[in-house]
């Protein structure tokens, strides 16, 4: 129930109080939904025994004081003439004690919430930094091939991820222990406390947006410094930037860690909003149900084809780039003899309109999975009273194990992805930094597939789930309300239709024309001598 006013009132105006030993106490009011009144005595910290209090039980409804005011001065000048009285109806009576909290309890929640990014600065920095076992072993392995360095990478991804599940749960577990609902009744506190966790992590945005920053300025550095011919004469000045590029690979997945980190607080603190405001607190989500169970294997599967879509488009993008550059180093031989420049304009066109193109298949995804699962588990279900106002709520139930699925699929594969990505790109920089041979060895030439490989992970899948996750649990909160109400069935066979229509449209965009198709000119590149059994 909500409360309306914490003021006491009464029909004359006048402040209403409950007598007994130890009072007067003060009166609140309370209603929900549907109008429906109550009455309370808020004791403060002691308990009340009601049996011994005398409340004013009826409230006169739909009506103003200044007509039941008319009313009673009509009744006491004369009671025949004075006509019907307004509607009243009586109030339910309960005691309310309250318990305070301290104030420690708040802060404990956002120091929580500073250690947990610490933590995941920690855990990204072991897995992906230069001079750490992984990236050391991944550098080492890379004399055996691409296929080792690959196996080990995506291994020590896999790792990093369910360490990275636990810094989470160890900081969100907090706010369950410091707010216990055995003392305070509901997890109303608990979830605040959830809230705090992520307002303390991000206390450290300031120093996470330098880190972010410093990525790509290294990056753009050590580019800016082979374009202009020094690497050649200044061998020194060639490692010293390769190694700031480096830094910048660390800083860069460390950002990304704790980006995947405030998603995945951040929906859990939307998921709960979803379930109050989809009335599914009362109701609950057991697993045994199969909806909730169907929804969260959806929702589990959701990343990963989302995951293939950027991947893929990474993919159609490079093959186009490799087309067009092989094409102009073709056609015009001065390139590579250093007497003409080539056509930057084309690649770059040839970039920015795949990304926005491709941006098509995700973005539908996003909203249209949602949709599929809301509506289409609610087709034929019946509805649920609550507060005498139906519901259909197995579609909202559906829902929420669809979100509880993404939650945990999605930041799993965020954290592989980006770190897998992140260690091949240092142990190429390891390479290329002087071990194992340095550049041009078959080593080298191994990490640069396995860096090929790491780039679309870390750059594209991985950063793009996160915010995947927070629209997901977004479009469910919005579209709740209208899906629990009970809806004729040919209108949510009509949702459903619609938005697994366009959820097909976006796989057909994403699987349009294969890469070997686009790649048409690839045996153009075959030596002229090459034997045929070759």
């Amino acid at each position: 129930m909500k409360e309306l006013t914490a003021k006491p009132l009464s029909a004359n105006g006048a402040t209403s109080t409950f007598v007994r030993s130890g009072g007067p106490w003060k009166i609140n009011f309370y209603a929900n939904a549907n109008k429906e009144l109550a009455m309370a005595v808020d004791s403060g910290t002691n308990r009340i025994d009601l049996s011994k209090v005398n409340p004013v039980t009826a409230v006169f409804k739909d009506t103003t004081v200044a007509k039941v005011k008319e009313f009673f001065a009509k009744y006491k000048a004369d009671p025949r003439s004075a006509g019907t009285p307004p509607e009243s109806a009586q109030l339910t009576a309960f005691g309310v004690k309250s318990i305070p909290v301290v104030w420690w309890k708040f802060v404990a929640c956002v120091g929580f919430g500073i250690l947990m990014a610490f933590a995941f600065e920690i855990l990204t920095d072991y897995y992906v930094s230069l001079h750490k076992k992984p990236v050391q072993e991944l550098g080492a392995v890379a004399t055996a091939g691409p296929a080792p360095m690959i196996i080990s990478g995506f291994a020590y991804g896999l790792e990093s991820s369910v360490f990275n599940v636990f810094a989470i749960v160890a900081a969100l577990i907090m706010p369950l222990l410091i707010f216990p609902v055995s003392e305070y009744g509901s997890y109303i506190l608990s979830f605040y406390g959830i809230a705090l966790v992520g307002l303390g992590l991000l206390t450290t945005t300031g120093f996470i947006l330098a880190m972010d920053t410093f990525g790509p300025i290294s990056d753009n550095a050590q580019g800016v410094f082979e374009m202009s011919g020094a690497g050649h004469t200044n061998a020194e000045g060639a490692r010293r930037v390769q190694l700031l590029d480096a830094a910048g690979n660390t800083t860069k997945a460390l950002t990304k860690g704790f980006a995947i980190a405030t998603a995945v607080v951040a929906a859990v603190a939307l998921f709960h909003a979803y379930v109050e405001e989809g009335h599914l607190a009362g109701v609950g989500m057991r697993l045994e149900v199969p909806e909730i169970f169907l929804g969260m294997l959806i929702g589990g599967a959701a990343p990963y084809l989302f995951s293939a879509f950027t991947i893929k488009a990474v993919g159609r993008a490079a093959v186009q780039l490799i087309d067009e550059v092989r094409s102009q180093f073709r056609n015009d031989p001065g390139i590579m003899a250093g007497t003409s420049k080539p056509d930057y304009a084309k690649c770059v066109a040839i970039v920015t309109a795949s990304a926005q193109s491709e941006l098509l298949g995700p973005g539908i995804l996003a909203i249209a999975f949602p949709v599929i699962v809301a509506f289409g588990f609610s087709i034929g279900k019946p509805t649920t009273t609550i507060a005498g106002v139906e519901y259909n709520l197995y579609g909202a139930q559906a829902l929420g194990g669809f979100l509880a699925g993404t939650i945990l699929s999605g930041q799993l594969l965020a954290v592989l992805l980006a770190n897998s990505g992140g260690m091949w790109d240092n142990a190429k920089k390891l390479i290329e930094d002087g071990l194992h041979g340095g550049k041009g060895t078959e080593a080298h030439k191994a990490a640069v597939v396995c860096d090929t490989v790491g780039d679309p992970f870390k750059d594209t899948a991985g950063p793009a789930l996160n915010p995947l996750i927070k629209v997901m649990n977004l479009v469910a909160l919005l579209m709740v309300p209208q899906v629990i109400k009970p809806w004729p069935t040919q209108v949510q066979v009509g949702i459903t239709v619609a938005a697994a229509a366009l959820l097909g449209v976006a796989i057909w965009w994403s699987n349009r024309g294969g890469l070997s198709d686009m790649h048409g000119d690839g045996g153009n590149d075959a030596p002229a001598e090459a034997p045929a059994e070759a």
